[in-house]
């Protein structure tokens, strides 16, 4: 019993330094948060899935956000069934807090009403789900469940078991409301076994810092500023 003990922390130990926590999902569903999305185009890597962006906008004369708190989004599109109002809204805090904290490492300055030079952000979750813990360690360290697993992402790009989160985002003129960009992005956790595996919204948390990161990241080279600060990613 030691020895079998000893071996599984050996395993664990050996694969806690695995590969990305999270992946993007190749398929992205839209909900009615941002209305038209004709001008959606796919993004580039660090970018969201899709995305506009409009032409000619002269970034480098926005020097504030005004940051909206984070929704989630119940039209009959969303995808957060199971989630409670508890979890939901700690998760809710949780991506504001990221994004607010972001923007300000880029140096944005975050003001509470629309005024001259100001952008504003506005964030929605529209798929919210929780990892399923026990299935995801399962998954990940029992080779016939990582087969099945990966049986599933091949049918559905989605890896089983694990958390997922969708948003969508506008960011347009705060005193004129003029759209100025957009997106929408999937991801589903990944399948390296790390501190994060163990909690059932880990890997969710993992993908609303990653979008925090990139989002102001982004802004901020919009800007073609030279002291953009580039995420580890």
């Amino acid at each position: 019993m030691k020895w079998t003990a000893a071996l599984n922390a050996l395993i664990v130990a050996t694969l806690i330094a695995g590969c990305a926590d999270t992946t993007r999902d190749r398929n992205v569903q839209y909900s009615s948060f941002l209305g038209d999305y004709s001008k959606l185009v796919e993004g580039g890597d660090k970018q969201s899935e899709r995305r506009y962006l409009r032409p000619d906008v002269d970034w480098a004369s926005y020097t504030k956000v005004l940051l909206d708190p984070v929704s989630l989004w119940r039209g009959d599109e969303s995808k957060s069934d199971g989630v409670s109002a508890h979890d939901a809204q700690t998760m809710l805090t949780f991506f504001h807090g990221v994004i607010f904290q972001d923007l300000k490492n880029q140096d944005f300055e975050i003001v509470t009403s629309p005024m001259p030079g100001t952008l504003r952000v506005q964030v929605a979750m529209t798929k919210l789900n929780e990892a399923d813990v026990a299935m995801d360690v399962v998954s990940t360290v029992i080779p016939v469940a990582r087969v099945a697993s990966g049986l599933d992402e091949l049918i559905t790009g989605k890896p089983a078991f694990v958390g997922e989160a969708e948003i969508e985002f506008k960011v347009t003129d705060a005193m004129s409301g003029e759209l100025l960009a957009a997106g929408v992005d999937h991801r589903v956790g990944g399948k390296s076994l790390n501190a994060s595996t163990f909690s059932s919204w880990g890997a969710v948390e993992k993908m609303m810092q990653l979008w925090a990161a990139y989002g102001s990241y982004n802004l901020c080279e919009l800007q073609k500023r030279s002291n953009c600060v580039e995420p580890k990613s």
